[in-house]
């Protein structure tokens, strides 16, 4: 009960420091629409319209615009670990209480959890705006029975996110300029996942890097359950396979944070900047 109380705090101290600036939370809720649109665009203007032959040869579904915009609203949750649980610490050495952090006897990564707790919450709420500002412009056809199995499996994915994001917030405490960390790794994993595009036209060269992501598991399952997307290994092995990066990015996640944990505090540079 104590660590679930710290989380909370934590998520509710976020909240406040967000609406404390009203002009960049409303930035933050509208900006993301604003990069979906030009992909959706891109689109309708290859396939000429909103359906797809093509499309729905390689993946079962000939809807463009929901294909698309799936893909990235869900791909949204990448920045709760990149950019959200990576730069967890690094904002408390913002704030100048990262030190007070290290010496308390509350484990450092139940704060990292606690920003995660925050992101996955704005993220939600920024999914929300996202699909009912375009389903209200374009048009969303899914399969609302699927929703519940889509959103477990958006759980299992975030596990493995949580994975990354607390190697992240780790390996920023060593290298200090997060942001070419997390702007890095967003690029690499955004590239090699099915998001706008599907996995059968992707290079043969980066198909092995593709199926190492969990977001590829991921964002495919969650397109099957509502839009009926053809899974190229069928829904068992997509899931086996998403549980099994989940379980593993968390142990990576552990290991890493410990070792930078205690390089840091060994070396003396947790304060340098």
């Amino acid at each position: 009960m104590r660590t679930l109380r710290i989380l909370w705090s934590e998520s509710v101290k976020q909240w406040k420091i967000k609406v404390a600036y009203p002009a960049e939370f409303l930035r933050t809720l509208v900006e993301p629409v604003l990069y979906i649109l030009p992909f959706v665009f891109y689109g309708l203007a290859v396939a000429g319209g909103p359906r797809s032959g093509t499309l729905a040869q390689t993946t079962g579904t000939s809807d463009v615009v929901t294909f698309t915009v799936i893909g990235y609203v869900f791909m949204g949750f990448l920045n709760v670990s990149l950019w959200g649980m990576g730069f967890s610490l690094r904002k408390e050495q913002y704030w100048g209480t990262l030190e007070t952090i290290f010496v308390s006897p509350t484990p450092r990564w139940v704060y990292v959890m606690g920003q995660a707790l925050h992101s996955v919450l704005h993220q939600g709420l920024i999914l929300l705006i996202q699909a009912g500002l375009i389903g209200l412009t374009f048009g969303l056809s899914i399969n609302g029975w699927g929703l519940l199995p889509a959103f477990g499996v958006l759980a299992l994915m975030l596990l493995a996110l949580f994975g990354l994001g607390i190697m992240v917030a780790a390996v920023i405490l060593v290298v200090k300029e997060g942001w070419m960390v997390a702007e890095g790794l967003d690029t690499i994993v955004s590239m090699i996942t099915p998001i706008a595009y599907p996995l059968a036209v992707m290079p043969a060269m980066l198909k092995p890097l593709s199926f190492l992501m969990p977001t590829t598991y991921g964002i495919s399952a969650i397109r099957h359950f509502l839009i009926g997307e053809k899974l190229p290994w069928g829904l068992g092995l997509t899931l086996t396979g998403l549980i099994f990066l989940s379980a593993l990015w968390i142990v990576l996640g552990i290991l890493v944070f410990r070792r930078m944990d205690k390089k840091v505090r060994r070396e003396g540079t947790l304060g340098e900047y």
